[in-house]
Formats: C-alpha cells, sequence, structure tokens
C-alpha cells in the first residue's frame, strides 16, 4: 500500500529526507503531492507535513523549517525525551502531532550538518564525538534515526490497517584494513635492521627472536593473518571486504611498497575473491593529487577500478574528502564512524546516499556506517578483551533489533597477538561467531 505525504512546499532537502527514510531505511514506497485536495481525497496512510492539521485520520509532523532552507548556519537543535527517546526539533504544541519534526532530524543527523561548522578537531584533523549533538544527548550508542523510524511505521500501522513494511533484514559486513600485510618481511634492510635493534635496546628477546625467524622464513610473518580471515567468513552472505593501503611511507603510514612484488600478488588475489577497496593514506586525505594516485596504483594492481574506499585514520572532512572521491569514481565510501568511541555517528545503522551541503543535492556516493573498531576498543577506550566483546556484543544486538547493517573494522594486524594484541584474536572470533548466527 503506498503512503501519500503532503507537504506546501518543496526543496532538494525535503526530497532527499523522505527518500533515506522510506526507500532506503524503511523500504517501503510514497508519493509525495502539493495539493490539499489530492491529499484528502486520499483513503490510504497519509503523512501530513504541514504546520495545520488537514484530516482526521493522518500522522501530522510539523516542520520546523530546516529542510526549507539553504546554507548553513550555526544552531544548537533543541532535544526533548519523547517516548523514552531523544528528539530533536520538537514542535511544543498538542499531542495530536507526531511531537517533533523527525524529517528534519534525519537530515540533520544524515547530512552531518554539524560537521561543516567551524570549531576543534583534533590532531589528525577530524571532528571529535564529543562535539556531537549525538554524545551530548546521549545517543551516540544507538542508531535513534532508525528506531524513530519504527516507531514512524508503527504509528501508520495502528491508524491505517492496511499499512505494513517489510521486516528490516539484518546484515553481517565484517571489513579489514591492510595497513601493513606483514610486520617484518619485505621491508627495506635499514627498516629491518632499525626494528632489531629498537627491540633489543627495550630487551625484547623474544621479538628479535621472531623477526630473525620470519625474516629467515622459518615463521609465519605474525600480521599475515589473510587466510584465517578467510577460513572465519566462509558464509556468503558475510563475505569480508578488504581495503589496501598503497600510498607512500611516511610518518603514518607505515605500509608495504606499493610497488612491492608480493603485495601486488596479495591485492590481485583477494580482489579476484572478495570485495575490495582503496584506503587512502594519511596523507592522501589531504592531497587530491595523492589520491589520485594512490588510485592509479590500485587500478594498475587489479586491472580494475576501486569502487569502495575507507579512509586511513578515518580522516574525514567535509565536503572535500566525499567530492573527490565522487570525482574519481568511487560509489561507496565506509568511513562513517569514530575513531575515539564506538557507536553511530550519523546515528542510523543502514547505508544511506550522502547529501552534499556545499551544493545542496543528493548524490549517489553511498554511504555504509560502521559501529566499532578494533583500535577503538582497545587503545581509546582501554578495555581488556573480555569487556571489549560485552560492549561489542551490545552493538551487534542494539544493530540486529533494528534490521540495521552490522559494520565492523578490523585490522589483519590485530589478529596477530603481538604488540599488545594477545587474545584479541578469540574476542574477534567469538564476536565474528554471534554475528554469523544473527544472518
Amino acid at each position: 500500500m503506498k503512503l501519500l505525504i503532503f507537504s506546501t512546499t518543496d526543496s532538494p532537502r525535503l526530497q532527499y529526507s523522505l527518500s533515506a527514510a522510506f526507500r532506503q531505511i524503511l523500504r517501503t514506497d510514497y508519493q509525495l503531492c502539493f495539493s490539499p485536495d489530492e491529499y484528502l481525497a486520499f483513503h490510504g496512510p497519509k503523512i501530513n507535513y504541514s504546520a495545520h492539521k488537514l484530516a482526521n485520520s493522518e500522522i501530522h509532523i510539523i516542520p520546523d523549517g530546516l529542510l526549507s532552507q539553504t546554507g548553513i548556519s550555526r544552531f544548537t537543535p533543541t532535544c526533548q525525551i519523547i517516548q523514552g527517546m531523544p528528539a530533536l526539533f520538537p514542535d511544543h504544541t498538542a499531542s495530536d502531532t507526531f511531537g517533533f519534526d523527525l524529517f528534519s532530524m534525519l537530515f540533520f543527523c544524515l547530512s552531518r550538518y554539524e560537521e561543516y561548522w567551524p570549531g576543534h578537531r583534533d590532531a589528525h584533523g577530524r571532528y571529535p564525538a564529543a562535539r556531537s549533538t549525538a554524545s551530548n544527548h546521549q545517543f551516540l550508542h544507538f542508531p535513534l534515526i532508525d528506531r524513530w523510524l519504527l516507531v514512524l511505521a508503527a504509528r501508520l500501522a495502528h491508524t491505517f490497517p492496511g499499512f505494513r513494511i517489510a521486516k528490516p533484514g539484518f546484515r553481517y559486513l565484517p571489513s579489514f584494513d591492510v595497513d601493513q600485510a606483514w610486520a617484518y618481511r619485505y621491508k627495506s634492510q635499514l627498516l629491518s635492521m632499525g626494528g632489531i635493534i629498537k627491540d633489543g635496546l627495550k630487551g625484547d628477546a623474544e621479538a628479535v627472536k621472531r623477526r630473525k625467524e620470519v625474516l629467515a622464513g622459518r615463521r609465519e610473518d605474525p600480521f599475515f593473518t589473510f587466510v584465517d580471515i578467510e577460513e572465519w567468513h566462509r558464509n556468503p552472505k558475510a563475505d569480508p571486504i578488504f581495503f589496501f593501503h598503497l600510498g607512500d611511507y611516511g610518518k603514518f603510514d607505515k605500509n608495504t611498497p606499493h610497488h612491492h612484488p608480493m603485495l601486488q600478488t596479495l591485492v590481485s588475489r583477494l580482489a579476484a575473491a572478495h570485495r575490495c577497496g582503496i584506503h587512502p593514506s594519511w596523507k592522501a586525505a589531504t592531497n587530491k593529487q595523492q589520491l589520485m594516485t594512490e588510485i592509479e596504483r590500485y587500478r594498475n594492481i587489479t586491472g580494475n577500478n576501486p569502487t569502495r574506499s575507507r579512509q586511513h585514520f578515518l580522516r574525514l572532512e567535509f565536503p572535500a574528502t566525499y567530492q573527490w572521491l565522487i570525482n574519481a569514481g568511487i560509489n561507496e565510501d565506509y568511513t562513517m564512524g569514530y575513531a575515539e568511541v564506538t557507536g553511530f555517528r550519523a546515528s542510523t545503522a543502514k547505508p544511506f546516499f550522502w547529501y552534499d551541503l556545499s551544493r545542496e543535492q543528493s548524490t549517489e556516493l553511498l554511504i555504509i556506517p560502521f559501529s566499532l573498531m578494533d583500535v577503538t576498543l582497545k587503545t581509546y577506550l582501554k578495555l581488556s578483551p573480555e569487556a571489549a566483546l560485552d560492549l561489542s556484543v551490545d552493538l551487534l544486538e542494539t544493530t540486529q533489533a533494528c534490521g540495521g547493517t552490522f559494520c565492523t573494522i578490523w585490522h589483519n594486524s590485530s589478529l596477530s597477538e603481538i604488540g599488545g594484541w594477545k587474545t584479541w584474536r578469540t574476542m574477534y572470533r567469538e564476536l565474528s561467531e554471534r554475528a554469523h548466527a544473527l544472518i
């Protein structure tokens, strides 16, 4: 049964928000109309998105005004607790309305409106989670948009008994950033000797021994965990995605040289068997030419243009990062999440298309948000593997409950059990098995 939505005005923001809400997240069809007569003559499920009530049987959402604006202004969204959940842009009117402008809240969260505002960035130029509205109003830990849209769907079904939406389908999406494919192998002699000396000065005899055995070919390199990753994810519904760092060596880019034959063999093999993408280097985040160079390297190695991307160090700057990726032919990005905390940066666990606020237009760049990363759990939050598993399972179950996509970021190196990662391998396998069981 098609849903009819009435509005007195039209705008790119309104069109984007309705498409994101109904076509992408709720997976149901709708029609937008601007004629009160057409709206009143319609006897099916309908939403009145205007200032005044029109019909006895309708869902009435009063516009706040954000969707009819253009440009970017600085403001603090008002938040109110409604039905036990935070709600931005409350209407403060009679009880027969929905209570707040859900579509403005969706647009504010998905467009990452607040990240265009000037203000503090961290040492890597990243927008801090602590500045976000979701953090300040304590809804970063759950997908608020998804939950409210399910409430709206339930309200529609109650008001219009013939209206139904398909049960949202849960997905598990394990992804891996390949910053360093090998810990010891295929490095320059200078770097190898420097590593041995550094381990020796720290008194780490086991590390010196391990490095020498790997270099002598008597032991597998500890970062080379790809066979295990593939073995653990044989379920076709949860095929892993690999993102390859092909930048130049630098302070924050410690990768194997992109031209090394063994790295090229690895990239080619994995790209032939799995979904793969580019992992733009730290430098490429602020250097468009460097980004294009790394994309060309991927193309030369695999024979294909990359269509997926995730920023190294999650360096994401609006709107430049996404505009560059679109111009380079990327149509999926997996950077939407925070490094320092777990949770839902855009307040959704569902993929959505990016809206370019600087140009006031929808784009075809699909954003796949993630909710947790290995380094976040261990380094930023300083959790034990056991505590990290508990937190991760909570996020998994939260995502499954709303029919979202449980996207995780891990690194092949984090499964090595060296460098402080001992027993994290077991933690990851337990989490992965639980996620697989829900598919």
